[in-house]
């Protein structure tokens, strides 16, 4: 066992991809501690992708690399301009907002952050705002992709704990609502402070001309979520749909989408899915080694003769994910932890919609947390600019999102009473 670990630790430190260094640790496991034939671990390494809700994330993700790269996402954010760009803090306002709302659309964080972003960012620059400051808002505003439904990392959790998949979306609305709001206090603060220009206000015939523009952005969540709440199709079937309509609207209402750009969406979306489906096959594969260990069982076993209460282990939990998101991807995080803490969780009577909540809220954490946060790459990718700075302008919209961990995780009222409502209906 702790050869696997001083493997996995050593090969991350060399600069190893995760999924080589997760898929040597297993292998090792599997083969030379548990003992399991070579052919278990082909068998495991697909049967983890082997799961019709998992359709869903390639779909979500394609649906959200059409609206990028194809022209919708510009109308979006011009709408959200003309409300709100004239108030103090009014252009990053609208950033945020549109993340919010992209975030609805693509259900990928690291989508939102280069939308958004890419769009976003020049016309703040033209207002004064400093470039790690736009940076690092963006970057945070982000992951909001994976709080609001339709979610990525909800569909993952699912697959997980055998859970639904239409519940968990519900219980991301209120809290993707809530760091949302706290997002936006903190970044009209912060331009307020800093002096931000503004820009004129728009007239009541433009603000109609942008909502006539965006308003087929803004209808396609509610015909996805719609759909999925109103019995028409299943999360992956809503996916679907979801790349249906961002190609409609592409084509024959904005008149934006080619062969090139539609190339490059498809390209992307292979390369997103292609690295999620390979971390998520290795990590599984760890995973299961390291059940066969029985170090769920233990884990278990320890968690109860320690008197934690259900609020301990939260909390340790979460302390877990932080220090973890320092060094590891959201998905490996994942898939490596939940099925280990799983036992001890339904131990510990823990709501597992709560805890799916707080599991995303968390990864949202790790997507902007250095040095390996996924959003700070992108983000810096984007404008090639150091990691740093982006780390720099990240930092108060990274504690926001701490705080707001926090709240969710001593208020479960924000996680469940959608999901409550629901049921009860």
């Amino acid at each position: 066992m702790e050869i696997g670990l001083v493997l996995f630790a050593g090969l991350l430190a060399f600069g190893a991809p995760v999924f080589i260094a997760l898929g040597t640790a297993g292998a090792y496991l599997a083969l030379a501690v548990v003992d399991l034939p070579l052919s278990t671990l082909a068998q495991q390494f697909f049967t983890s992708m082997d799961a019709f809700v998992l359709m869903a994330v390639p779909y979500f993700i394609l649906s959200g690399n059409i609206l990028l790269h194809c022209g919708p996402s510009r109308y979006l954010f011009r709408f959200l301009d003309t409300l709100v760009g004239h108030l103090p803090g009014g252009m990053a306002a609208a950033a945020v907002l549109a993340c919010m709302i992209f975030g609805a659309l693509s259900g990928s964080g690291v989508a939102t952050v280069v939308a958004i972003g890419s769009i976003a960012i020049p016309e703040m620059l033209k207002l004064g705002y400093s470039k790690p400051n736009c940076m690092g808002l963006i970057t945070c505003s982000g992951t909001l992709g994976q709080m609001i439904p339709p979610s990525i990392y909800m569909v993952l959790f699912a697959t997980l704990v055998q859970g639904d998949v239409s519940t968990f979306f519900v219980s991301g609305v209120i809290p993707g609502l809530l760091i949302g709001a706290m997002l936006l206090v903190t970044t009209v603060a912060v331009a307020w402070v800093g002096g931000m220009k503004t820009e004129r206000k728009a007239s009541w015939a433009e603000r109609r001309v942008a909502f006539k523009e965006a308003f087929p952005v803004l209808l396609m969540p509610l015909i996805v979520l719609g759909g999925i709440y109103g019995g028409i199709f299943t999360p992956t079937e809503a996916a679907a749909v979801a790349i249906v309509y961002s190609l409609l609207i592409s084509h024959f209402v904005y008149r934006t989408l080619t062969w090139a750009n539609f190339k490059l969406s498809m390209r992307d979306a292979m390369a997103g899915t292609a690295v999620i489906f390979v971390i998520l096959g290795a990590a599984t594969l760890a995973a299961s080694a390291v059940t066969f260990l029985r170090v769920p069982h233990t884990l278990m076993t320890a968690v109860t003769d320690a008197g934690f209460t259900p609020l301990m282990l939260l909390l340790a939990v979460v302390a877990l994910f932080f220090v973890l998101g320092t060094v590891m991807d959201p998905v490996p995080i994942m898939y490596i932890t939940i099925p280990i803490l799983l036992p001890a969780l339904k131990a510990a009577q823990i709501d597992l919609i709560h805890f799916n909540v707080i599991t995303v809220a968390a990864m949202m954490v790790a997507q902007v947390t250095p040095p390996f946060g996924m959003a700070l790459f992108a983000m810096a990718g984007i404008f090639r600019e150091p990691v740093a700075t982006v780390v720099r302008g990240a930092l108060p919209y990274l504690a926001v999102l701490l705080v707001a961990t926090l709240l969710i995780v001593f208020f479960p009222w924000f996680s469940l009473v959608l999901p409550q409502l629901m049921a009860a209906n």
